[in-house]
């Protein structure tokens, strides 16, 4: 397995998987759009976890300044691996490429938030070394 960074040819297989995990399509343009737009941006990173041709996973880290912490974090908004491939080690690949990611870009802490219903990949994280230290709340506008 090679992990690469994903460039804009690859916007379709992203939205494949994105769409995978979020169990629902999304306006297609709209999300090429937000992709390209992503791209551009040199502290987001999108990368991909290839098996030869395949496209089998991939991972969104978002690097921001937070007041709070007063450093670089790391937030992972995506990670997913398409389901014929999960439980093969693919996930803690894309994971610990993004660690990387945020080292190298100076980040001093990585955070991930999971839906709750979501308790396999809760299991998941905590096995790859992250720890459940917050909660996280929302609100339609």
């Amino acid at each position: 397995m090679e992990i690469i960074r994903a460039t804009e040819e690859h916007v379709g297989a992203v939205y494949d998987l994105v769409s995978e995990l979020q169990s629902e399509k999304m306006e297609e343009e709209l999300f090429a759009q937000m992709y390209s737009r992503n791209l551009a941006d040199k502290d987001i990173i999108y990368l991909l976890a290839m098996e030869g041709e395949s496209i089998v996973g991939f991972a969104s880290l978002h690097i921001q300044y937070l007041l709070h912490h007063c450093a670089r974090i790391g937030e992972i908004q995506e990670i997913v691996v398409t389901e014929s491939r999960r439980g093969t080690g693919v996930g803690a690949t894309l994971l610990e490429a993004t660690r990387n990611c945020a080292r190298q870009n100076d980040c001093t802490q990585m955070e991930v938030c999971c839906n709750r219903t979501r308790e396999r990949s809760h299991r998941f994280y905590l096995r790859n070394g992250m720890k459940q230290s917050h909660y996280k709340f929302v609100r339609t506008i």
